[in-house]
């Protein structure tokens, strides 16, 4: 089983999915009086929060993928909201026979930190502007910075990316535990 190579995937995806969502629905609507709260969100048994002027992006409402790496099956869950500027995609993935483990969280890559009691690995992309060429045709894909912050719980792999790193504290509830181990 390939953990990097999976985690690297569900990056991917988030980072595409999330970032798109920020960019792609202006349809010219400014009323800014439809603020929502979301508020207390659960994903395939997992709470978040959504902080205030957040609305769960509707084209990519519930995500359901259903993905084998190198012949080991991965579920994963992904929501996707967005406000006027910023973004959050949170993805929940398991699979049926491996358990995932913070070991699995440091293969998304980042550095060990702790987040409203919730430790994990953090880590920030920079700006990334790639350019395709298809014929004639020169396209450029620009990706804003974003961060990540990938842990583990109730083995599986929580993979919550946002375009403003103060968005995670908001994101991330603090589960009860005793002495280190959580309920």
């Amino acid at each position: 089983m390939n953990k990097k190579l999976f985690t690297l995937l569900i990056l991917a995806i988030l980072a595409i999915v999330s970032i798109g969502s920020v960019y792609a629905l202006d349809l010219g609507s400014d009323d800014s009086s439809q603020t929502s709260s979301i508020g207390k969100v659960t994903i395939d048994g997992i709470d978040f929060n959504i902080p205030d002027g957040f609305e769960e992006f509707i084209t990519n409402n519930t995500k359901q993928y259903n993905r084998t790496v190198d012949g080991v099956p991965y579920f994963s869950t992904i929501k996707n909201y967005d406000n006027d500027n910023d973004s959050i995609s949170i993805a929940v993935s398991k699979n049926p026979t491996h358990k995932a483990t913070q070991d699995t969280a440091k293969g998304v890559g980042g550095d060990l930190e702790t987040i409203n009691g919730i430790e994990g690995y953090l880590d920030y992309h920079p700006k990334n502007v790639t350019k395709f060429k298809s014929g004639n045709l020169t396209f450029t894909l620009t990706i804003p910075p974003y961060y990540s912050f990938a842990y583990s719980q109730d083995d599986k792999l929580v993979v919550i990316v946002t375009t403003d790193k103060d968005y995670l504290s908001e994101v991330l509830i603090e589960e009860p535990s005793f002495f280190g181990i959580r309920f």
